[in-house]
């Protein structure tokens, strides 16, 4: 696990300089893998349950700006699924400033242990002898069974480097949602109504402000944002079952504002050049569950 985040590592660095101060770090990533690849002992991996950590990123020189998405996964010898998963959008602007735009962090040490459990007990009512193929698994065929590791559940959001949301669950926490999940599942499969919704979300994006000394000794300011909002409108016609109709419009907006301005400082006068995008799209659609 530590060999395979550390490789995974060093080859980000030496792939991908889109951090403003990150092309010393560049130079010495590609110097040491060089050499790194031609004496390894082991191969990495990049499977879904092993420690790693990639970004993809691209680069615009001619305006100075580049985006990077970074992924971070935490595993465990003792779990097939990883640990913890860390998710990172970031923007870079002049050469010299790096934010993130938006974060997500995920911690399920032991969920995937607890999942498979309950979805035995939706699928199977006690026809299936688990215990048997234990047997036959574990003591003839010799295969070595892991052990049972507590369940802890994490969720945090992160906007512009801070955390909007977080929540916790822990092991018997896990197991009681999943109790309720299960039951309302079964309320909703005997149940037959109508429903409307119209529901409307906004989330505002990367918002930056640059200011700088000019030659003139006013100053000069630099400033960008973006918003977006989605609705959902539609109805629901619920039939006994799984059996129903949904017929649902979503929009969705996008404004995205730069602005570049003076300031007088006297006359508390503002000059500013500003330039409006908005994308606008709309989707419409029925589906039938049968």
């Amino acid at each position: 696990e530590v060999f395979n985040y550390v490789y995974t590592a060093f080859e980000k660095f030496a792939t991908q300089c889109n951090e403003p101060c990150g092309l010393v770090l560049n130079n010495n990533a590609k110097y040491f893998i060089k050499y790194w690849k031609q004496h390894m002992w082991q191969k990495p991996k990049y499977t879904i349950g092993v420690s790693k950590t990639f970004s993809n990123s691209f680069t615009q020189e001619k305006f100075g700006y580049s985006g990077s998405v970074e992924v971070n996964t935490i595993g465990s010898h003792k779990a097939t699924t990883p640990l913890s998963i860390m998710v990172a959008v970031r923007s870079q602007r002049y050469h010299h400033v790096s934010m993130q735009v938006f974060g997500m962090y995920i911690r399920m040490e032991g969920v995937a242990e607890k999942v498979v459990d309950k979805i035995k007990e939706f699928v199977f009512s006690g026809k299936f002898e688990f215990e048997k193929l234990k047997e036959v698994l574990f003591t003839n065929m010799n295969i070595r069974q892991r052990p049972t590791v507590p369940a802890k559940l994490d969720l945090v959001f992160m906007m512009r480097g801070n955390v909007v949301f977080e929540y916790h669950l822990v092991d018997t926490e896990i197991t009681g949602i999943m109790g309720k999940l299960r039951d309302y599942l079964n309320q909703v499969t005997n149940m037959q109504d109508i429903f409307k919704f119209n529901k409307h979300f906004s989330l505002a994006w990367d918002m930056f402000l640059y200011e700088q000394p000019t030659d003139f000794g006013v100053p000069m300011a630099y400033a960008s944002g973006a918003n977006s909002v989605l609705g959902l409108l539609g109805e629901v016609r619920k039939d006994i079952g799984i059996q129903g109709e949904v017929d649902f419009r979503m929009h969705l907006n996008t404004d995205i504002t730069d602005m570049m301005m003076v300031i007088h400082p006297d006359q508390k006068i503002r000059f500013s050049v500003q330039q409006d995008r908005t994308f606008k799209h709309q989707i419409k659609s029925a589906v039938t569950a049968v």
